[in-house]
Formats: C-alpha cells, structure tokens, sequence
C-alpha cells in the first residue's frame, strides 16, 4: 500500500508545487502569433508564471480559434489589461514608445507614399496581374523588366551627378506614365472593369473592418457620444488637409520637403486634439492598445489586422470629454 501511496503523494505535491511547470503551462494559446506576442510581453514586463498565464488567459479568452484576426481583438485584451496589470508592468509596456516618442493616433503607414522608380508600390499592380491571361503575363513582365532598366538609368545618372534631383522627378514622373499607358494597353475592357470591381469590393472590406474596430473601441473606452462626435472630426480635418496638401505636390507647387513637413505638422496637431478628448483612464487603454499593436505587428505577417472590443473597466471614472 505504501509502495502505491508514496509516489501519488509526490506528484500530488509536484501537481501543487510553487514552480510545477503543469500547472504554469495550463493556459496554453493556439496561435503562434498570440504565443509570440504572449512570450515578448513575459520577457519586456517581467512577467511571472502565474502573471504570464493570466496574460495567457485574456488572449485566449478573445483570441482563441482564430477570433484574433476579427476586429476589436486588441481593443479587448488592452481593455483587460489596464485592469490586469501593475503599474510598474504598465511602465515597462510603455518604454520604448515613450523613448521614440510614438503618437497614439498616427498610423504608420505613409499615406499616399510612391516607391523610388516613379511608379506607385507593387501592391498597385497585383490587381492587374490576378486579371491577365498567360500571354498577357509574359507581355507585363517584359514592359516592367524594360522601364526598371529606364528608372534604374536615371538614378545612375543622379548618383554620377549628370543629372540633377529636380530633372530626375520630370523624367521619372514621365516614364511612369509611360509605363502606365502600355500596360492599360494590354488589358481589355471587361479586364478593366474587373480591376475596379476587385478594388471597389476590397475598399468595402476594409471598410467594413474599419468601421467594426471602431465600434469595439468605443465601447472597450466607454466613449460618450460627443468624444465619438469629435474623434470623428479630428480624423476628417486631418485627412481633408492631408490630401490638400498630396494635391499641391502633385501640381508641383509644394517640393517632398514641404509635403514632408505639412504632413507632419498635420497629424502632430490631430494627435494633440484626439489625445485631449479622452481622461486618464481612456488614455492608459489607448496607450496598451497602440503597445500592443506595435508588437503584433512583429508576429503577422502581410495584411495583419488590428482592432479590438468590448470589456468595461470596473471602477471606471465617468468620461467627460
């Protein structure tokens, strides 16, 4: 009986035990994405086991199947969070935005950006390829293979000093639309219908997708109605100066400096008037989000999305605008 007894009593006492790796593994996730995200949040805060399984917990609890690629996952997890973890986790989750001074409402892509041969980036020309035939391809390939040696030329010619930046714009503008017209060349009418069909639906996904977060945001910040009023009219003013501003670069009347720096002026001011809008408590589930983002960011691949959902601070203040 002994012989039966003793070694249950130990892995009793081992199921138990303060560092027993069955316990502290019990909340498992999974996705890689979420364990990579959970892993680097463990080691940024210092988290222990039993902090880190909570963490665990919160991702599962809305990440859990796939349900962390749907709008509002990270609005919902930072929300549990800024109850979840210490103030001194906090901090450390903080740091490197603080140290490179990361606005809360910028995004990071650069709106409107062109990729250095004129043309405008790859992802422009993926909805013309899904739609050629064979034949067409290989055409494609060969006009893009001829005015990559053109835009390569001009650059050279910049690098040897032949040729100065502001006669490089000219003609690098001018071979892109050089490019554009033999490639519209290749495709047919209904080829062409069928691109801005594909484009027209995916602006609605993403849309959709947009206008979804937005909605979980809302709610995971307990926003009242005149904060939503005024988010939604910071964001259009900037926008609306934004492109003002693409417009008088594109006529010529402002250089890349001057878009550079309106742009950046812009989007300062939006971030001062949107971060004025929300109380401290608003602010802190902003600031967990936007850390939360910066670091999947790191683990998706492609087209990751971003986004969150509802859970309301118990002991909240009221929101005041």
């Amino acid at each position: 009986m002994k012989r039966i007894f003793l070694p249950t009593l130990t892995l009793l006492l081992v199921a138990i035990g303060c560092d027993n790796p069955i316990r502290d593994n019990a909340v498992e996730l999974d996705s890689a994405e979420l364990q990579d995200l959970s892993t680097g949040l463990a080691t940024d805060l210092g988290l222990s086991k039993s902090s880190t399984n909570a963490v665990n917990g919160v991702l599962n609890r809305h990440g859990r199947g796939g349900k962390h690629r749907e709008p509002g996952f990270l609005w919902k997890v930072a929300g549990e969070l800024a109850i979840n973890l210490s103030e001194e986790e906090k901090a450390r989750l903080f740091e490197k935005m603080e140290e490179k001074d990361i606005p809360l409402f910028s995004g990071t892509k650069k709106q409107g950006a062109k990729s250095k041969g004129g043309k405008k980036g790859k992802n422009d020309f993926g909805g013309i390829i899904r739609v050629l035939t064979d034949e067409q391809k290989t055409a494609f390939k060969e006009i893009m293979s001829a005015y990559k040696e053109k835009f390569e030329a001009i650059k050279s010619q910049v690098k040897d000093g032949t040729l100065s930046k502001e006669d490089s714009r000219a003609q690098m503008k001018a071979l892109g639309e050089a490019m554009k017209v033999e490639i519209d060349a290749l495709l047919t009418d209904e080829q062409k219908a069928q691109i801005e069909q594909n484009k027209s639906d995916h602006e609605a996904k993403r849309q959709a997708y947009r206008d979804s977060s937005k909605m979980v945001m809302i709610e995971v910040l307990d926003m009242t109605s005149d904060q939503a009023t005024a988010f939604d009219a910071a964001n259009q003013e900037a926008r609306d100066a934004a492109k003002a501003l693409f417009e008088q670069a594109k006529n010529g009347d402002i250089d890349k400096d001057t878009l550079r720096e309106g742009l950046k002026n812009i989007f300062t001011s939006k971030n001062e008037k949107m971060e004025a809008l929300f109380d401290n408590d608003q602010l802190e589930i902003i600031k967990i989000h936007k850390a939360l983002e910066l670091r999947m960011k790191k683990h998706r691949g492609g087209k990751g999305k971003k986004g969150g959902g509802k859970n309301k601070r118990s002991g909240r203040k009221g929101n005041n605008g």
